[in-house]
Formats: structure tokens, C-alpha cells, sequence
């Protein structure tokens, strides 16, 4: 089965044949072999892995996005996707941190927009938080 992982800014971050992929979405995650049934399922921002050849060799943490599913293949869109966290863990729980503190401060202040993006921000911070510890 072939899975394409591409960002909504065009790029292209994992374009190969593959043979299990777990994908989160609002009920936890869901595992697509070859030949699932054709759907479209809502991502939010945790891990993807990807199977190939017995292993599993590939983890991305990904913001929200969608993935289409068809009988041979799975084209996934998110806002951003990455194999490495983008900061140290360290780093990373500093600023988890600090986007709770903001979230807490400005859900009075703010529109339903404004807080739901930084609700999503925080979730990829979270995800990228667990693909630095492994």
C-alpha cells in the first residue's frame, strides 16, 4: 500500500510503499492494513507510525489534518508533520507549559478560533513531546 504524508505547504514528508500505518484520530488510533476499506478520517495532532517490511521504521508527530483512504493507498494532509521533535525535550515541556498558562488566561478574551488553534498547538507540542522520549 502506498502512503503519502504531505504538508498543507506542499511538502512532501514520506512518499513510499508500506504495509501497516496507525493514525490518530478523535477515538484514540486506528491501524490500516493493504486493502482497507476506503474512507477519509479526521487527524488529530499525536504520532503516526508506519510498518514496512516487518519493522516499524517510521514516526511522525503530526498536527491535525486528514487522511484519505482508498483499497491501495493513503494520501495524508496535515498543517505540519516531523520525524525529529523540533526542540529537546527540556525545551519542549517548557513550552507545553507555557501555552497551558496562555490557554488558561485567554479563554475569557479570545474567539472560539483563536482558542481552538491553540488548543491544536499545544496537542502537537504534547505529540512531539512523545516522540522525543521514544
Amino acid at each position: 500500500m502506498q502512503l503519502k504524508i504531505a504538508t498543507t505547504g506542499n511538502a512532501t514528508v514520506f512518499d513510499e510503499d508500506i504495509e501497516q500505518v496507525i493514525l490518530p484520530w478523535e477515538s484514540g488510533s486506528v491501524t490500516l492494513y493493504a486493502k482497507s476499506i476506503p474512507a477519509i478520517v479526521k487527524l488529530v495532532p499525536w504520532i503516526i507510525e508506519v510498518k514496512s517490511n516487518n519493522w516499524w521504521v517510521h514516526k511522525f508527530s503530526i498536527s491535525k489534518g486528514i487522511a484519505l483512504v482508498s483499497t491501495s493507498s493513503i494520501k495524508i494532509t496535515v498543517s505540519m508533520a516531523t520525524e525529529k521533535p523540533l526542540a529537546k525535550l527540556v525545551e519542549l515541556r517548557w513550552t507545553l507549559h507555557l501555552l497551558e498558562l496562555k490557554l488558561q488566561k485567554v479563554r475569557t478574551f479570545w474567539s472560539v478560533e483563536e482558542i481552538s488553534r491553540l488548543i491544536w498547538e499545544v496537542e502537537k507540542v504534547k505529540a512531539d513531546i512523545q516522540l522525543a522520549q521514544g
